[in-house]
């Protein structure tokens, strides 16, 4: 049976009035009963509905427990520590301390644990997120169920990455350098991820849409990337968008 627990009190932050809620699945609140080996999950986000549908989604494993819902990155500071959390579920834009403003003060506090970052496809923070080494990026619009995977490959010791970035993430590590592009790929490849169309693209670069397809698999091919949201990415890492 579930069973709630008391709220926690507001946020140490001074000046501030949020609140830490806290829910515990499957366990007694004092953690006697809890099962051995559980994931022991943190969820923060700044909307109440979308906390409320995370906690729904995970409370059905029964190796994910919800230990704390929290508002911002300084409410999930706390409860980590409170409730010996060893996941972090975080959405990537909050206005108070977002999820790599949370990942940044964790490094830098020695506290490596594990944080998986809730993100929209197009952010331009998740070039910095993987760099910092981040172990879980899942889209938001992703099917629920690629959660629940990330969470427990984490667990198992596995980095978790949206299938898109896997090879963004590689390129960056050590991949081939962009000047394996000739200056007509170069130029082809910033335009592309500024949001237009094949059809546009070729009508802005004078090309017919077939060249502009063939410049496209020509570029993945040489950067090893899966698309134009990878190769946004890569670009980025690159000063290049």
């Amino acid at each position: 049976m579930k069973t709630q627990a008391s709220a926690l009190s507001p946020s140490y932050r001074a000046g501030n009035h949020y609140r830490l809620s806290s829910t515990v699945n499957g366990s007694t609140v004092n953690g006697a009963a809890r099962r051995p080996q559980s994931s022991r999950i943190v969820i923060v986000d700044d909307h109440p509905i979308t906390l409320a549908g995370l906690d729904a989604l995970l409370s059905r494993e029964r190796d994910l427990v919800v230990v704390a819902r929290c508002h911002n990155g300084y409410d999930a500071v706390r409860a980590v520590a409170d409730h010996q959390a060893n996941l972090l579920v975080v959405d990537q834009d909050m206005p108070v301390m977002d999820g790599v403003a949370l990942l940044k003060h964790l490094r830098a506090s020695g506290n490596p644990i594990p944080l998986v970052l809730l993100a929209t496809v197009n952010n331009e923070k998740l070039s910095e997120a993987l760099s910092l080494e981040v172990q879980g990026i899942v889209f938001k619009q992703s099917d629920p169920r690629q959660l629940i995977c990330c969470l427990r490959d984490i667990r198992a010791g596995r980095r978790w990455l949206d299938p898109s970035l896997n090879n963004y993430a590689s390129a960056v590590a050590g991949g081939p350098v962009l000047d394996t592009l000739t200056a007509r790929q170069i130029e082809v490849a910033r335009a592309a991820v500024s949001g237009l169309s094949n059809k546009e693209l070729a009508q802005l670069l004078g090309v017919s849409e077939g060249t502009i397809k063939n410049h496209l698999h020509a570029i993945y091919e040489r950067l090893r990337l899966d698309g134009r949201l990878a190769l946004l990415l890569y670009l980025k890492e690159k000063a290049l968008a």
